[in-house]
């Protein structure tokens, strides 16, 4: 498609959690794969969560200048000059300011995630793993990542270490000792048996506790490199991805877990015993087990298991065209020119 000298104006919209800003930049870097974008962040605060909740039952009622009154109410969020093309976001702190300001400025919304008891008919598009029963909701096989975590990495040597990617308690996941003692002996095993290294990084939900356990129980002579993040915090996921031969990550978190399958290496999920998980997040990583994207575990198991990989980067779908696809249609065929 031809280029503009008028680029699509995208208004980001942000709660400033990271899993939500990766997967807004996943659904603006994917328009921006095709057509020529500017992006601008705009950050957002709630100040009265009660009225943002009663705003949600009201939504439909609103309309006409009421709509950017009930934003100024809700949200701290100072607008950019100029009117947006496109507005894209994630996290249910945006669902009713996106709304609004799709209503204020007449544009199309993008939203990443679960409605959260909205309305669906407020946005023009909602992206999920899991079926959401609505007819503007497109199921994509992976959820939206920025454009440069998007592709598989060039293959890796035979030789090349192994990764964990080790998070902790936190979406309906508790670790216990005995979790933590059995990925020990699992990587210790598979170190001895088979000649495997390792890359390490724990994330912040880790702790403190189990990183001193962990340091304890693994053998540093199968360490190539270890990252703990409650002593020395490094961003080296996707530098570790880029030198891994396969990745065992935990189900605690989905945007690791779909970093690590994007990356085209072999992918094992992992899971403690004692797991509570939300029902779209169980889902989805049970939709990825059937395409063939991971292996899921239970560390309980772990030994028990044939301890190969899952996936090849000829297998990771190419997400950000599904989006596009989805997107043209709602954008003036004028305004693309």
């Amino acid at each position: 498609m031809a280029g503009t000298n008028n680029p699509l104006q995208i208004w980001l919209l942000s709660d400033g959690a990271p899993g939500h800003l990766s997967q807004s930049r996943g659904l603006a870097d994917a328009v921006g794969r095709f057509v020529p974008v500017q992006v601008t962040v705009v950050e957002l605060k709630v100040r009265l969560r009660w009225l943002k909740s009663l705003g949600r039952k009201l939504l439909p009622l609103v309309v006409g200048p009421l709509a950017p009154w009930l934003r100024r109410q809700v949200y701290a969020m100072p607008l950019p000059a100029g009117q947006p093309d496109l507005l894209v976001s994630s996290g249910g702190n945006t669902l009713l300011a996106s709304a609004l300001l799709a209503q204020e400025f007449a544009v199309p919304n993008l939203y990443s995630g679960t409605l959260k008891g909205y309305p669906h008919q407020h946005y023009s598009r909602i992206y999920s793993v899991t079926s959401l029963g609505v007819p503007n909701n497109l199921v994509l096989p992976l959820p939206p990542v920025p454009e440069n975590l998007s592709k598989p990495l060039p293959a890796a040597p035979a030789d090349a270490p192994w990764l964990l990617l080790i998070g902790g308690d936190g979406a309906g996941y508790r670790y216990t000792e005995a979790d933590w003692r059995a990925l020990a002996a699992a990587v210790n095993r598979l170190g001895q048996e088979r000649g495997i290294r390792w890359l390490l990084t724990t994330s912040r939900r880790t702790g403190t506790a189990a990183e001193a356990l962990l340091q304890r129980l693994l053998d540093p002579a199968l360490l190539v490199e270890a990252v703990y993040y409650g002593q020395t915090p490094r961003p080296v996921v996707r530098d570790f991805l880029a030198r891994c031969g396969g990745v065992w990550v935990s189900e605690d978190s989905l945007t690791m877990v779909a970093e690590a399958i994007y990356s085209g290496r072999p992918v094992r999920s992992l899971r403690p015993k004692q797991i509570q998980p939300e029902v779209n997040d169980d889902l989805a990583l049970a939709s990825y087990a059937e395409r063939g994207l991971l292996v899921r575990s239970s560390l309980a198991h772990l030994l028990e298991e044939e301890l190969t990989g899952a996936t090849a980067a000829s297998e990771v779908p190419d997400v950000q065209r599904l989006i596009w696809e989805s997107v043209q249609p709602l954008l003036s065929s004028g305004r693309l020119q």
